[in-house]
């Protein structure tokens, strides 16, 4: 549900059939109000602004242990990798591509970063075997073709 501005959501324990690339593309160009609440309408929230207003955007995930700040965030990842990937598969349709880049590429790449850092700094916890135990910041850039690249 929603509570201003904020996104409120509860940990299901449990993969739901919520995040599938039909569900990104209910989303897709989708002001907040037009859909049922979900990490999406955030997500294509911050995804609009930055294109409209040319301004830098943040989403942050908070919460108590084993409250899904990770998961939430990899869906972040996964909608905005998604959307500006087949955005910029669209525009290059036109072009001649100098190699293949496969669908989801983009998305893959960003979303395989993730375990890496899990291996150094995730532990078992009573409330979450695989419980992040350091802070991140992931900052994901876009140029002005809608290029998007990590740091």
């Amino acid at each position: 549900t929603y509570s201003g501005l904020f996104c409120v959501v509860i940990n299901p324990y449990k993969n739901l059939p919520i995040y599938t690339e039909q569900i990104v593309e209910m989303y897709r160009g989708k002001k907040r109000h037009e859909m049922p609440p979900h990490i999406y309408a955030i997500s294509e929230a911050a995804y609009r602004s930055m294109l409209q207003d040319r301004e830098d955007q943040s989403i942050l995930c908070t919460g108590e242990s084993g409250a899904g700040k990770t998961e939430n965030t990899k869906k972040v990842i996964q909608y905005l990798a998604h959307v500006a990937s087949s955005h910029k598969a669209r525009k290059e349709q036109s072009v001649p591509s100098s190699g293949p880049v496969s669908y989801g590429e983009l998305e893959r790449q960003l979303l395989q970063a993730n375990p890496i850092l899990e291996a150094f700094g995730n532990a078992k916890t009573v409330k979450n075997d695989n419980s992040s135990r350091f802070g991140k910041f992931i900052r994901i850039n876009f140029d002005g073709w809608l290029h998007c690249w990590s740091q």
